[in-house]
């Protein structure tokens, strides 16, 4: 009688343990989705903290456009994590309903992503030399990423399996502009592998929700991360490209106003030379010869040129900087503006 009541204890208790770990799993197959839609807005604050931080104390005023971009991109997140609650909820009636809103949704996001990029560059035209031009190409790829997997999810929404998880992949290529922003995160010396090395991060939970749920790594996480990493490594081999800069900037040429240079004289260029900021910071306008440049700590110096007697402008990057006299005519300091962020330094010597 002992030995059956143990045998019986000992069966009950791995039954028990089996039990458990089957809820277990079962829990976490049910809400991955919901898990991965949370992570989203957590690294989207984590990313652009800081330039709102800048809106708020007016060192950066960008146009309304772009706070109708974050909106939208917000927004996206909101209704995946609703969507992914739903489903998981067993809620599949609201789930299809809200689902025509959400492909509408998409749609604009489709349209939203390119013209943000054609604004941009529109708004504050860079020079030629300009990495902005490269940047173009990961936003490309984004742009190209985001709408193939959103456009697929849609078409095999009858199939739930494919449709969750191309729509997951759609959002992931959305945290990649976030991910841009994380200067505290570490980096290689060429930080773009590095920023698709920390997105193709985001494949990992996947690919262990696959082998949790299925076993096996699913067909469309296998194509859709192919997909991803193929377009990385097209991105890579124009990164560097002076070709590609030069064939974006020549399209976007004849919609842009460019700046006329002048030749200043000495006696207009001397009183600008000379160390801007402060104690713990600063950058130097220098001349050699008849050319001007910016020194900036642990940089190269940056070749300027004038638009007037009071405002320079960097000939690789969108860079302007205008220059403030006091009553008898002394440059006091420099207002620098860099797209849509404004940041002044004080002349030291």
């Amino acid at each position: 009688m002992t030995d059956k009541t143990t045998m019986l204890n000992i069966s009950s208790d791995t039954l028990g343990d089996q039990v458990s770990l089957t809820t277990s799993k079962s829990r976490y197959v049910r809400y991955f989705f919901v898990g991965m839609a949370c992570l989203f807005p957590v690294l989207t604050v984590l990313g652009f903290m800081p330039s709102y931080q800048a809106v708020s104390d007016g060192s950066f005023k960008p146009h309304w456009f772009v706070h109708v971009h974050g909106a939208l991109m917000a927004g996206w997140l909101f209704i995946f994590l609703t969507q992914t609650f739903l489903a998981a909820r067993g809620n599949l009636k609201f789930h299809r309903q809200l689902g025509m809103f959400f492909a509408f949704y998409g749609a604009m996001i489709c349209l939203l992503m390119p013209t943000t990029s054609i604004r941009a560059r529109i708004a504050f035209p860079p020079p030629v030399e300009d990495f902005v031009w490269s940047v173009l190409a990961v936003e490309l790829m984004a742009f190209a990423m985001f709408s193939l997997f959103f456009i697929w999810g849609i078409l095999v929404r009858k199939n739930a399996p494919a449709h969750k998880r191309l729509l997951l992949l759609a959002t992931i290529i959305l945290m990649g502009a976030s991910i841009d922003r994380m200067s505290w995160l570490p980096r290689l010396e060429n930080g773009l592998f590095s920023n698709f090395a920390y997105l193709d991060a985001l494949l990992i939970p996947l690919f262990i929700y696959d082998f949790v749920s299925v076993g096996r790594i699913h067909k469309i996480t296998l194509l859709g991360s192919a997909c991803l990493v193929a377009a990385q490594l097209l991105v890579g081999t124009v990164w560097e490209s002076q070709a590609w800069r030069t064939f974006w900037f020549n399209r976007f040429a004849p919609f842009v106003e460019q700046a006329v240079e002048i030749k200043l004289s000495d006696a207009q260029i001397d009183p600008l030379l000379g160390d801007y900021g402060d104690k713990n910071w600063h950058m130097t306008l220098g001349r050699e010869e008849d050319k001007l440049y910016l020194k900036l700590p642990d940089i190269p110096r940056l070749e300027a040129g004038a638009v007037s007697e009071n405002e320079l402008f960097l000939r690789t990057t969108t860079w302007n900087l205008f220059f403030e006299r006091d009553a008898h005519g002394q440059v006091t300091k420099v207002i620098n503006k860099q797209g849509a962020r404004t940041w002044e330094a004080a002349r030291i010597r």
